[in-house]
């Protein structure tokens, strides 16, 4: 087995940046403490610059640094934003470990799938640029070694990547112990005693280390070093999607929601291809802030596919439409993403060879890309209806994968012409002949036709009682004609053959 740990440094900052794009990034601090006396616990390049530092009261800080953006410290959305993450890497391994900052994938398994290791890791790394993410990586053969890597690489310290057992021990023998993430009173008992590194833990006698400090401690050693299996909670994806980027600033144009939407829609792609899924139902919602003098409810925007997509650019393209129909009511604070169905998703087939287009592929991108412009009340799609009644076989749907139903409609026995008039058209006889400009001459049929008798209580669905043909006249046209069996009878025009 092998362990990527990745680990994400000053994570309530990235959550603050990853919202807005570089070029519109000001000074950043985020804070944590009492109300009255908050404290910078970390700041971005911007703010650095002009003399703000972690650990420096916020009034100071705003006292150097104009239009400073203060955000508050939120434990609870970094945990969402793990658990976001985490669902995210599902595509890339099936054994997944959440950290309090960051996550644990076991790659082993996965590598030969991705191409190799190095593809792999680009993989990953790519990934997360796209989601705003800056991360560190660690290798290794056991989850805690692969862990501690990467806190060594987040502070510069010199430490390689650890692909074999029997070089545990003398790479992380130079490490601080700090790096373990023990608790600090243990921690300054041992900066006490005049130990520094993990080489100084592992030189004690291991009795009497765990007679001081703990069995738990030599434990943890043990399966740092592979010395002692290391079982971990794996982590298991929701049903659903659900994830939100909080602003740090209020957004007033829809324009500005574009870039916290790919973050998002880059987030969902990792979470369908882990799943194997696709959605066609996507609900973003535009939070607005409470402390106005008058709160506005949240704004939806609904994106409705006809088959199920998982491609973020794509999903983007279409969002990008449908925004140029929202106007926002009050400045927007955060933007959430929800997806509560999954969809089967079967992937194009790989070939050496090209392959043609998909039948209607292009227009189902084209009624999608309408949908979203237009709206749903503009763009609509026939769906079958079980009903042998040729006017009441079809009706016009929304643009919706729901539409199709999941239900197959038989087809009927006879054919059916393209064209069927709104309602059916008397047809003038001669000499107990129909014409249709000329005599016409019945050609099949006849295929008769008797329901709807259920339906004596709605004026607008009668019962039929027809016997249909299809008939050609003297200019070659084909009919499709019937003869009505009931009072007060007579031959009717229904529809005509392309």
């Amino acid at each position: 087995m092998l362990w990527l740990a990745v680990v994400l440094p000053a994570l309530s900052l990235q959550l603050a940046e990853r919202a807005l794009a570089p070029a519109g990034l000001g000074p950043i601090a985020i804070v944590e403490g009492p109300p009255q006396r908050p404290l910078v616990i970390h700041c971005n390049d911007a703010a650095r610059g002009q003399g703000a530092v972690p650990g420096m009261k916020l009034a100071a800080a705003q006292a150097l640094v104009r239009d400073l953006i203060a955000v508050e410290r939120h434990p609870g959305r970094e945990r969402d934003a793990l658990a976001e993450l985490a669902a995210w890497a599902y595509q890339f391994s099936g054994e997944i470990v959440m950290q309090p900052d960051g996550v644990l994938l076991e790659t082993g398994a996965s590598e030969r799938l991705f191409g190799g290791r190095s593809r792999l890791s680009r993989a990953v790394r790519d990934g997360l640029q796209a989601l705003g993410y800056r991360a560190t990586f660690g290798y290794a053969v056991t989850p805690r070694a692969a862990r501690v890597v990467a806190l060594a690489r987040t502070r510069r310290l010199p430490c390689p990547h650890l692909f074999e057992a029997s070089r545990l021990e003398g790479a992380l023998a130079p490490l601080p112990f700090t790096l373990l993430g023990w608790d600090d009173a243990a921690l300054d008992t041992l900066h006490a005693l005049g130990l520094a590194t993990i080489g100084d833990l592992l030189a004690l006698p291991r009795a009497s280390f765990a007679r001081r400090f703990g069995r738990e401690r030599l434990d943890d050693l043990d399966r740092l070093l592979a010395r002692r299996a290391d079982p971990l909670p794996l982590y298991t994806p929701p049903e659903r999607f659900a994830a939100t980027i909080e602003l740090p600033a209020d957004v007033t144009d829809t324009a500005q929601l574009m870039f916290p939407a790919q973050r998002l829609l880059a987030s969902l792609e990792g979470f369908l291809r882990g799943r194997g899924a696709g959605a066609t139902q996507l609900r973003f919602t535009v939070l607005h802030s409470p402390r106005r003098a008058r709160a506005s409810p949240p704004t939806g925007i609904e994106l409705a596919l006809a088959a199920p997509e998982r491609d973020a650019q794509r999903l983007a393209a279409l969002l990008a439409e449908r925004l140029t129909r929202v106007t926002l009511p009050e400045p927007a604070i955060a933007l959430a993403l929800d997806v509560d169905r999954l969809q089967p998703f079967a992937a194009m087939n790989g070939s050496l060879l090209p392959q043609p287009a998909e039948p209607g592929i292009d227009w189902l991108k084209l009624a999608e890309t309408l949908h979203a412009r237009l709206g749903s009340e503009r763009v609509f799609q026939l769906q079958a209806v079980d009903d042998h009644r040729p006017e009441r076989a079809w009706r016009a749907v929304p643009l919706s994968i729901d539409s199709r139903g999941d239900r197959t409609v038989p087809l009927p026995p006879s054919p059916r012409p393209l064209l069927l008039l709104p309602s059916p058209q008397p047809l003038p006889m001669r000499n107990d002949q129909p014409l249709y400009r000329d005599p016409l001459t019945l050609v099949t049929g006849p295929e008769r036709i008797e329901c709807g008798w259920w339906d004596f209580g709605s004026p607008a669905a009668k019962a039929v009682h027809r016997d249909y043909f299809v008939a050609r006249n003297g200019r070659g046209q084909l009919l499709w004609v019937f003869r009505e069996l009931a009072a007060p009878r007579g031959w009717f025009l229904h529809g005509l053959f392309a």
